[in-house]
């Protein structure tokens, strides 16, 4: 009988873990609050780069559609310079959109 009033007395998640229910519940709280916080951190990262990888790409069609509408205006050689101007700027702006990376975020594995 010792025995069961021993454990009766005892309290187990206090003396074993040395803490209390209620510091259990803030300590899940608070660590829940974190990993929530930074997979809004991971998503506002990846949203920034789309955005910014986004606005590299309407460069590119910008140029693209000014190359195709002086092509249209004047077929041979009446604006070689602003021709090859554009052939340059639209060379520039691709090298910016392989310059913006997005970074992968793998929603289903623990932050």
């Amino acid at each position: 009988m010792a025995f069961n009033r021993d454990l009766k007395l005892k309290k187990p998640i206090v003396e074993d873990y040395s803490y209390s229910l209620e510091e259990a519940f803030n300590k899940g709280k608070n660590e829940t609050r974190d990993r929530y916080r930074a997979m809004l951190f991971m998503y506002q990262n990846q949203l920034e780069a789309i955005t910014a990888k986004h606005d590299e790409e309407r460069e590119v069609y910008r140029v693209q559609g000014k190359l195709e509408l002086l092509k249209e205006l004047f077929k041979k050689d009446a604006r070689r310079k602003e021709k090859n101007k554009l052939k340059t700027e639209l060379v520039l702006a691709k090298e910016k959109i392989d310059g913006v990376k997005i970074p992968y975020v793998d929603w289903f594995t623990n932050v």
